[in-house]
């Protein structure tokens, strides 16, 4: 995490970030994360299959089936 935010980048991309990590440091990594990409001004492209890890986020894309999906159209 910190070598993609050293530098104050204009993007990160983060491709399941916690998939390895229990709740507690899941969490603890994103709260770095958007703390810091907030501080920086740097947008963040996270993929995740998390729900709890999407909440993090300020807008979501959905994909499904291959097709880029309007979050509340789903419901």
């Amino acid at each position: 995490m910190a070598r993609a935010l050293v530098g104050s980048p204009k993007v990160v991309f983060a491709d399941e970030p916690t998939g390895a990590l229990d709740t507690l440091n899941g969490e603890r990594v994103m709260s770095l994360l958007t703390d810091t990409a907030r501080r920086q001004n740097t947008a963040v492209v996270l993929v995740t299959h998390e729900t709890r890890v999407a909440a993090y986020s300020d807008r979501e894309i959905v994909v499904r089936d291959g097709r880029a999906r309007d979050p509340e159209r789903l419901a």
